[in-house]
C-alpha cells in the first residue's frame, strides 16, 4: 500500500481527509503532506523510505477539537507512525492543527 493509501485509510475514520490540499465545504477536515527520505543503503541503492509525515486538522474558531486531536494521534499510530508531536498553527481564520511524525515504507512501495 502506498503512504497515501495508508495515510488515507488510518485518519478516514476521524473525519475527511485529503492529500495535500483541500478547498471543498467541509469546515471540519483533514489534509496530510510528506517529505521523503532514502534509507538503509546496500548496493548504492536504498532499502526504505522514511518519511517525514505532517497530518493538518482545519476547523472553525470556537468547534471543540480534544477528541478529534486525540483521535488523530491514535489513527496515525496505529497505522505504525511514531507518535505525533502537535503544533498549534491556529490563526483569526481558524483552528489549524499539525500533527508531526514518521513512518518507513521498502522502497518502490509508494
Amino acid at each position: 500500500m502506498s503512504i497515501n493509501a495508508t495515510l488515507t485509510a488510518a485518519m478516514r475514520p476521524v473525519g475527511p481527509v485529503h492529500a495535500d490540499t483541500y478547498e471543498g465545504p467541509e469546515e471540519v477536515y483533514l489534509t496530510f503532506n510528506y517529505n521523503s527520505i532514502p534509507t538503509d543503503y546496500g548496493d548504492d541503492e536504498p532499502s526504505h523510505e522514511r518519511f517525514l509525515v505532517q497530518a493538518h486538522l482545519f476547523a472553525p474558531i470556537g468547534y471543540n477539537t480534544v477528541a478529534l486531536r486525540k483521535a488523530v494521534k491514535k489513527a496515525l499510530h496505529g497505522a505504525g507512525a511514531t507518535w505525533p508531536s502537535m503544533e498549534n498553527a491556529s490563526d483569526k481564520d481558524g483552528q489549524h492543527l499539525v500533527f508531526e511524525c514518521e513512518m518507513v515504507e521498502a522502497v518502490g512501495v509508494e
